[in-house]
């Protein structure tokens, strides 16, 4: 029996018991993207937010490691992804949590993470350590993560916490994280045979997911059998979002689902009733719909060949998951309903949020009233799905780069034979521009926006109404002086009643990185939508992930810069742009002249900022032609907006 050693452990604990950790060689320093990064920092916030007593995350699996001058130094095994994402932003965020980036009881400052065999990253702590309010680079490619994630941490800091009372709230809530996060911590002897462990690791089971738990609570509510597996085949073609649904109701059912299709302008697949009945014993005597040989009769090779090219699409990306999905539903469903909206969109709250908002209501009704509810939210999943999949952006691979787009679905007649295909279009639409403007700039688990979007797209069936409405809806939302959450601003505009209260201010003031990088991919739509004619490029315009703010003029120049912008200037919309983290880190403090040639150079092709490139058209650059560009680009803005003044 091995003798294993767990229990509840705080960061400050941690600190007081003088724990040091090592990255064996054989593990990867860090892997986590901007997601995974997003998401525990934002629970962290509404736990602080929440005033919480006790926040769990999860666990960290240890083995003691002897070797070095540190007491009690352990290898990190399992969890080190989460325990390390915490140091880098004890990095960032300081304060309360000083302690546990490094040990400073002693003669010398020790790293909390150690890397073994690994003096490049050490190095680079140390120099970061040393100057944290600044980005440094290395050149290691196993750093790049790293620096990614701080960088991220970086915004994500500026972001949470404004100005006004910034350093008190940051104290508060890195003290916050120091004493009331709790871990998991496990500790195996170190003569544990590793190879074994890490067999268990891998290979032990998979919890169900919370939205197949709930969805055998819903179904269960379902009392004829086979209505209940009608209802089961909806969920399961709804669930997996990174394929069409109309793909997904034919591999589950094996419906030949171009029999349930309406062309004629419509791009309408049949409602769920419809499908329901396609799935019934009895539908084949159906006049309405004819189910065409949903078992064939001939031998299994005959039906390959039959069914294998009725449906025709690439792979895909869904912009959110299929939880998330859930919880836009239920709103959309509460509001038909005129029931309470939910608190807010949230995967990890998935059960809780169905137990409140739909569960303890129905328990106040009759079994055949919980039934009939259950069934009309499983319908409307169904539409709210296909919804999505018809006017909801997706990522598709075009030319060896996965991009923004809304592939419509038509019937193709080929020999007298139907099938169904998704198309690419032929140009950049301004409806999937615009979406992917909202996803880019907007909290990656939540997107709020959809849901009055997909509500609205219940209702109409064009592409150019609901371009309309979604321009209407991202000024009211984004663009508007507005004090509630997006979660009350949202239901009230399912309601009816948010008004559009265009608000500029902001980008008259000198805000720096401070800037929200909303407006900046705001404005590249709007340069878009009024200048795509400029050249090939333009059209052919993408948005694409930014998280860095660029000074045109740099905000330590070189002696040699002679295009500089005096301080007043420097931190104002007109000598900022939003670049990618990688462009952050080469353009640095280079002269203006030298940015200009690399935009130019990587730039000939495929643009990566219009308002970079409408810069760097100028051969010079100073405090005038900086407070120039910004006037204008505000004059776009009022424009687009239909702002007379």
């Amino acid at each position: 029996m091995v003798d294993i050693d767990s229990g509840l452990i705080t960061l400050k604990e941690i600190v007081q018991k003088k724990y040091f950790f090592n990255i064996p060689i054989y593990q990867r320093l860090f892997v986590w993207k901007e997601a995974q990064i997003k998401v525990l920092f934002a629970d962290l916030f509404e736990a602080w937010e929440s005033k919480k007593e006790i926040f769990f995350l999860g666990g960290v699996l240890v083995v003691k490691n002897k070797s070095g001058n540190f007491t009690h130094l352990f290898d990190l095994i399992d969890g080190q992804q989460r325990f390390t994402t915490l140091w880098l932003m004890s990095i960032v965020l300081r304060n309360a949590l000083n302690n546990y980036t490094l040990d400073t009881s002693e003669n010398e400052a020790l790293l909390r993470i150690n890397f073994s065999i690994r003096d490049h990253a050490t190095n680079f702590f140390n120099a970061v350590l040393e100057d944290a309010d600044n980005t440094l680079h290395s050149e290691s490619d196993e750093l790049s993560n790293i620096e990614d994630a701080l960088a991220i941490i970086k915004s994500l800091k500026s972001e949470y916490f404004k100005k006004e009372e910034a350093n008190q709230n940051i104290h508060d809530f890195t003290t916050f994280i120091f004493e009331k996060v709790k871990l998991i911590f496990t500790e195996v002897p170190n003569k544990t045979d590793l190879n074994k462990l890490f067999e268990v690791i891998n290979n032990r089971g998979v919890q169900l997911q919370h939205h197949e738990i709930l969805k055998a609570s819903l179904l269960s509510k379902i009392t004829n059998h086979n209505e209940r597996i009608k209802y089961g085949y909806l969920w399961s073609a709804c669930s997996f979002m990174n394929s069409y649904v109309e793909k997904n109701i034919k591999e589950e059912t094996g419906l030949r689902i171009q029999d349930y299709f309406e062309n004629g302008g419509k791009e309408q697949l049949a409602s769920p009733e419809c499908i329901l009945e396609a799935l019934s014993s009895d539908c084949a005597e159906s006049k309405s719909i004819a189910l065409l040989d949903i078992l064939y009769a001939e031998t299994e090779e005959e039906t390959t060949t039959k069914t294998e090219n009725d449906y025709e699409s690439e792979d895909v990306r869904s912009i959110i998951s299929f939880p998330m999905l859930l919880l836009h539903t239920l709103r959309i469903y509460n509001h038909q309903h005129n029931k309470s909206d939910i608190p807010r969109i949230k995967e990890k709250e998935l059960l809780q949020t169905f137990e409140d908002c739909f569960f303890k209501p129905l328990e106040e009704l009759s079994d055949t009233e919980q039934e009939e509810e259950i069934k009309a939210f499983l319908s409307l999943l169904w539409k709210v799905r296909y919804a999505f999949d018809k006017h909801v952006i997706k990522w598709v691979n075009e030319e060896n780069e996965d991009i923004h787009l809304i592939c419509r679905l038509n019937k193709q007649n080929s020999d007298g034979r139907y099938y169904l295909q998704r198309q690419k279009p032929d140009s950049n639409e301004r409806l999937a521009l615009l979406q992917s403007m909202l996803y880019h700039s907007q909290e990656m688990t939540t997107q709020y926006w959809l849901t009055p979007f997909l509500l609205k797209a219940l209702e109409k069936n064009e592409h150019s109404e609901l371009f309309e409405y979604l321009k209407r809806l991202d000024n009211k939302l984004f663009t508007s002086s507005h004090s509630g959450s997006l979660i009350e601003r949202t239901k009230d505009e399912m309601k009816g009643i948010l008004v559009e209260n265009i608000n500029l201010e902001d980008l008259n003031k000198s805000l720096g990185v401070d800037f929200p990088h909303y407006w900046f991919y705001k404005l590249e739509f709007v340069l878009w939508s009024l200048h795509k004619d400029k050249d090939e490029r333009w059209r052919k315009f993408r948005m694409t992930a930014k998280n860095s703010v660029e000074h045109i003029s740099p905000q330590h120049p070189k002696e040699t810069d002679k295009n500089r912008v005096s301080a007043s200037v420097l931190n104002t919309f007109g000598n900022l742009a939003l670049v990618s983290r990688s462009i952050n880190s080469e353009y640095s403090n280079l002269p203006y002249n030298e940015k200009r040639q690399r935009f130019k150079n990587n730039n000939s092709y495929k643009l990566d900022s219009l308002k970079m490139d409408l810069i760097y058209e100028k051969e010079l650059w100073n405090d005038d032609l900086a407070s120039q560009h910004q006037k204008y680009m505000i004059d776009c803005l009022k424009k687009y907006l239909n702002i007379n003044e």
